[in-house]
């Protein structure tokens, strides 16, 4: 079965905001490989009350770019 991850947009906005880009890198090189291997990131919201919904699932290395101009300016 193909892996799937979840990744808080909170986590990669709090990241780029502080400019953790060690942490940033890491979390895209993983999602590539999940994605080159046939599985997908879901990118969480993450409410006040601990919730959790999925607001984006990238599952194509465009998808995946796409993110990383948004976080990795």
């Amino acid at each position: 079965m193909p892996e799937v991850i979840q990744i808080s947009k909170s986590d990669l906005a709090g990241a780029r905001d502080i400019g953790n880009r060690e942490f940033l890198e890491t979390t895209f090189n993983k999602a590539e490989e999940v994605i080159k291997a046939g599985g997908s990131v879901h990118l969480m919201q993450v409410f006040s009350d601990a919730s959790k919904e999925i607001a984006d699932v990238l599952d194509n290395l465009d998808q995946l770019a796409h993110f990383k101009t948004i976080y990795l300016r």
